[in-house]
């Protein structure tokens, strides 16, 4: 990314001009970006009509996320023979400051430029996927190719067999992205060598569909450098022989789905889709499905249900989709991750790739990493990074120097390592050795503010509500689940429960139909594991250390404070307080409260605790 930075930067320099990006990312969006992008332009446009800029020029682009999403909205100025310099939670008042006193000045605006400590974390991280985002403009085609796009896609079309392409891929020893981690080139081979109809018909497609609510990596992708996965996708497609590709994604990604749908137009236009691409034989077409906004769309075969126009239910496997997948056709299946690190590994070859990672996962992956640290967002990380160095050295840390409890990975269908777990390599076998997946690749690190039955209850809650209910064992027993969990987070639980979630929890992974039902009660195994402890506490001792399950608060009445005024006693909806008028303390009966908070709310005199 660094690198791409300073080509643009030697570009501007050599044209004399001065270049401002502004991240229209759906987070950039989300916090005005659209507004800043605007006000830039207006405020140029006066400040070169009153000669204020001198002869300087500047010109305005977007760009895509970079992976810091939580300071949007970001702005970069590119002014040549200096050091691109980034503006962070811009906002359209501190458009003015910005280029009266960094653009006409000559000095930088400080109240809003970035920290140079966080973007040495970005010059640390390993870019492939995330190479160009937030540094070219996602919308047009001539930024990509500057960059090199399509230049592997030439060197495939021109210089190699199909059989060459997928031994390429597969000594570079790529994985799937998607959390599988399925050899990419095993099924790339399969659908090529798979059986089909006279015409030939193999279908190529990219996974865009991302339930986790903690997981956007793809969206990321597809809306900051979408010709990086349509030309993945080409290359992936000729190596196959497909005959048709389909873009699957959210029809919520409305930024993806149209700069995607540009990307197309714009591919078409240059000779990059279509018919005899390049000159060569090889001819196909894209097109973009935008799926219902459930997270059993991200499935494979429920996925592939949803493209025939049939609800999206999973299908029992084998036979695997590369054999007989899409309307019944071999069909490779890998999410835009994957697609956008093809021709990266075509262009600096197998060993570049597989000189990263460790011996049984090559490469790298774009992690969505939360919780209390100081940085936090998306970054791409050599495969043998561990949780200890994604957090100290990525991360900044845990926030106000508090220690770290839990790290929770794999989102709603992942599960929790303790502490002496972090040095746990984040790779597909390291995972499932410590019990957890890496699922959509999502880690969130916490220190004690965070409550792991809480955690398991919003994840076991997310689940039961996203089910398609087509298997019993997920339809009724994540329901079972979340039941016994809400027992224990509102002191209802007994000791026994913990036995009976375990064999539950078991029971519905084994049985379940698709990787939903199979992976959702990760996050109780693993608690009950590695923080039996702090569930036993909720059941007998009926405290939450986090103060999180609020079902276990307890409420009482400070005499001393009380004033008698009753304004806690109208609120309360099951008449759990007596007293509280002519000069008599409230009193509260927990054996009719329900935790709603109301009487706490209404005391202006700080006695209810």
């Amino acid at each position: 990314m660094e690198a791409v930075a300073e080509q643009k930067q030697a570009v501007a320099a050599k044209q004399g001009q001065i270049k401002i990006t502004v991240c229209l990312s759906l987070s950039g969006v989300a916090e005005g970006g659209e507004e800043v992008y605007k006000e830039f332009q207006k405020q140029i446009a006066e400040m070169e009509a009153n000669a204020t800029l001198g002869e300087r020029k500047c010109e305005m682009s977007q760009v895509g996320c970079r992976g810091y999403c939580s300071r949007d909205v970001l702005v970069d100025v590119y002014v040549p023979d200096e050091p691109r310099v980034t503006y962070e939670k811009v906002k359209p008042a501190m458009v003015k400051n910005i280029l009266t006193d960094h653009i006409a000045g000559g000095k930088v605006f400080k109240k809003a430029a970035s920290k140079e400590d966080y973007y040495d974390t970005l010059k640390k991280q390993t870019r492939v996927a995330l190479e160009h985002g937030g540094v070219i403009d996602p919308e047009n085609i001539d930024e990509y190719i500057k960059v090199g796009g399509y230049e592997s896609l030439k060197k495939v079309l021109t210089t190699m067999r199909p059989d060459e392409v997928i031994a390429v891929i597969k000594k570079s020893g790529l994985r799937g992205k998607g959390g599988g981690g399925f050899i990419t080139a095993d099924k790339w081979e399969k659908a090529a060598n798979a059986p089909t109809d006279e015409k030939g018909t193999r279908y190529i497609m990219v996974n865009g569909d991302e339930g986790n609510p903690a997981s956007y990596m793809d969206r990321s992708v597809m809306e900051g450098s979408p010709h990086q996965v349509i030309e993945g996708l080409l290359i992936g497609a000729y190596a196959i022989g497909a005959t048709e590709g389909i873009i699957y994604t959210r029809s919520d990604y409305a930024i993806a789905v149209k700069r995607l749908n540009l990307a197309i137009a714009q591919a078409k236009d240059r000779g990059f889709l279509g018919d005899n691409i390049l000159g060569a034989d090889f001819s196909i077409n894209f097109r973009v499905h935008e799926g219902l906004d459930a997270f059993i769309g991200g499935e494979s075969t429920a996925l592939m249900e949803s493209v025939e126009g049939k609800r999206p239910f999973p299908k029992a496997q084998p036979p695997h989709s590369c054999q007989v997948g899409l309307f019944g056709k071999p069909t490779v299946l890998n999410n835009a991750e994957t697609w956008a690190t093809v021709p990266k590994i075509i262009k600096k070859g197998a060993d570049w790739y597989s000189a990263m990672g460790n011996e049984n996962a090559k490469g790298c992956k774009v992690w969505a990493i939360a919780g209390n640290v100081k940085y936090n967002g998306l970054m791409e990380l050599d495969m043998k990074t561990t949780f200890r160095e994604a957090i100290d050295d990525y991360c900044g840390g845990i926030q106000k120097k508090k220690a770290l409890k839990v790290v929770h990975v794999g989102g709603v269908t992942g599960g929790f390592l303790p502490p002496e777990k972090v040095d746990t390599a984040m790779d597909y076998e390291s995972l499932l050795d410590a019990g957890v997946l890496m699922g959509q690749a999502s880690f969130s690190a916490y220190d004690d503010s965070a409550c792991v039955v809480d955690l398991a209850l919003f994840s076991i809650g997310f689940n039961e509500g996203e089910t398609c209910g087509k298997c019993t064992p997920c339809r009724i027993g994540l329901t079972l689940i979340k039941n016994k969990l809400t027992d224990i987070a509102e002191g209802r639980g007994k000791m026994e429960d913990l036995d009976k979630l375990q064999a539950l929890c078991e029971e519905i992974s084994q049985t379940s139909l698709c990787g939903l039902g199979e992976t959702a009660p990760k996050a109780i195994l693993t608690g009950l594991k590695y923080f039996r402890k702090e569930y036993e506490r909720h059941i007998v001792d009926q405290i939450c250390d986090a103060a999180r399950c609020i079902g276990l608060y307890r409420y009482y009445v400070k005499e001393e404070d009380c004033v008698a005024c009753g304004a806690c006693i109208k609120p309360c909806p099951t008449g759990a307080i007596t007293g509280g008028t002519r000069k008599v303390a409230a009193h509260i009966d927990m054996d009719l409260c329900i935790n709603c908070n109301a009487c706490y709310q209404a005391c202006g005199f700080l006695a209810i605790e």
